[in-house]
């Protein structure tokens, strides 16, 4: 876990927090189970620097101004710039360490999948996430999968194929397929071409003996 953010209180609000973002200070708030709501502020940089190192959906610890002890958070909500742009807004969650709790954790793929290297195959991941219920503490930074099983088209990995860490909880479907690899677009053109290629040979040779059957009984009709 990365070293507590700075923050302090804030006592600024409505229109006036555009002073703060100009500033170069990101405004928020942090409020969990029967805590009041306690508005505050952070540097922009320092908070984008975490974010990033870390990850959004990672446990974070925050040390308010005047107080001793961190407090353990989550990014319930951050609000972008027109929706994509630089943060404005966060809301972080203040977790009870002793209750589990539901979050997501991304999914990275590892390993090199041999339907990739040897038949030239795209590799695409299905799913980019998953949800867990555990402890606070106990959620991971990541689930790393390794794709070196994928030896055809045909094979995929499911939920139900991966270990998940002791104690972590997997609220997504074991149906929900995480990888597979798609066949090279070239390969299916010219597979689709040769199955039309051989249809219409079939119809030709079946249209050929069909006139050869006329002409025989054409034959045998004049002789008699």
């Amino acid at each position: 876990m990365a070293d507590p953010i700075q923050v302090a209180h804030r006592d600024t609000f409505g229109k006036k927090v555009k002073r703060l973002r100009n500033q170069g200070v990101l405004p928020g708030n942090i409020y969990g189970r029967g805590l009041s709501s306690t508005p505050i502020q952070v540097d922009s940089r320092e908070f984008r620097k975490v974010v990033v190192e870390s990850g959004i959906r990672s446990m974070f610890q925050v040390l308010v101004e005047g107080e001793s002890e961190p407090r353990h958070v989550l990014i319930r909500q951050l609000a972008r710039s027109g929706g994509t742009g630089d943060p404005i807004h966060v809301d972080f969650y203040q977790v009870d360490l002793e209750r589990p709790i539901q979050t997501t954790v991304a999914i990275n793929l590892i390993g090199i999948a041999p339907a990739v290297t040897d038949l030239s195959g795209t590799l695409l991941q299905h799913l980019e996430t998953v949800q867990v219920r555990c402890l606070p503490l106990d959620i991971p930074d990541s689930f790393e999968v390794d794709v070196s099983g994928l030896e055809t088209f045909e094979d995929t990995i499911k939920i139900a194929d991966v270990t998940f860490a002791e104690g972590v909880e997997v609220l997504t479907s074991e149906d929900m397929s995480i990888a597979g690899v798609q066949p090279p677009r070239v390969l299916e053109e010219v597979v689709s071409e040769t199955d039309e290629e051989l249809a219409e040979g079939e119809e030709g040779e079946t249209s050929a003996e069909g006139e050869e059957g006329v002409v025989d009984e054409a034959e045998v009709s004049e002789e008699t």
